[in-house]
């Protein structure tokens, strides 16, 4: 029966509309999942200056963790139905300025004071689902140039996340928008130089491919072919818009 056009036509909305519900309502805490992350209960300062923060965005609280996986840079996530969430790499929390680290905290509470974070969240969730057969054979692969090969197949789902994400214009803007708070302009612009500086970490994990469009600016790649295929707005041109 399920193989029987009529059925399985229904049978398959059935599916994704149960697929998307599950993402709709648990997609932050699959993304917390991916990231291993751990929930910040050793700094109070922190946690009381994202309060703040939340305060002058004017949006609900959110939660802060720690990601000991992917320590080289700092991701939002939320979901149409979740609770917005920061997790912060242990790298950037050692050896970013606290202002630095407040720039990325600001720019991403933006981020979840808008939808743009649970499109963002769902979108790279559902991608993920579609590209799941790539997925499970990466996971049974180990050699780092079969780990390219298979990318090839994951290049669609990259470059039209990048064509939904990185508008130059729409970047440019938002950049604007985070250097309009008082005293975080210099600081954006040398966090945004430092964290696409720092190599990417874990960069051919399931973790690391949900996550990649879930930060304000990528890390270093080994993955030269992402470089030449998808054309992201650089740094270069972020900060010279913002100066």
């Amino acid at each position: 029966m399920l193989f029987n056009l009529h059925y399985g036509f229904f049978t398959g909305l059935a599916v994704a509309a149960v697929i998307l519900l599950f993402i709709s309502l648990w997609g932050e805490k699959l993304i917390l999942i991916f990231a291993k992350a751990r929930y910040v209960t050793d700094d109070e300062i922190l946690i009381n200056q994202v309060k703040n923060f939340c305060l002058h965005c004017e949006i609900p609280e959110v939660k802060v963790y720690w990601s000991n996986v992917f320590v080289n840079n700092l991701y939002y996530t939320n979901s149409y139905f979740g609770k917005p969430a920061l997790i912060i790499g242990k790298n950037i929390y050692r050896t970013f300025t606290r202002n630095e680290l407040n720039s990325l905290i600001y720019a991403s509470l933006l981020k979840l004071k808008t939808r743009e974070a649970q499109h963002r969240t769902v979108t790279s969730l559902i991608f993920f689902i579609l590209y799941s057969p790539v997925y499970l054979v990466r996971s049974f692969v180990s050699h780092s140039t079969l780990h390219q090969i298979l990318n090839v197949f994951l290049y669609p789902a990259y470059f039209l996340k990048a064509k939904l994400y990185e508008k130059q214009s729409e970047v440019l803007e938002f950049d604007q928008k985070v250097s309009e708070l008082v005293g975080l302009k210099k600081d954006y612009i040398a966090a945004l130089f430092k964290v696409n500086h720092l190599q990417a970490c874990n960069e051919f994990s399931v973790g690391s491919l949900v996550m990649n469009e879930l930060n304000h600016v990528k890390n270093q790649t080994d993955d030269v072919l992402s470089f030449l295929l998808i054309d992201n707005v650089s740094v270069a041109e972020r900060v010279k818009a913002l100066q």
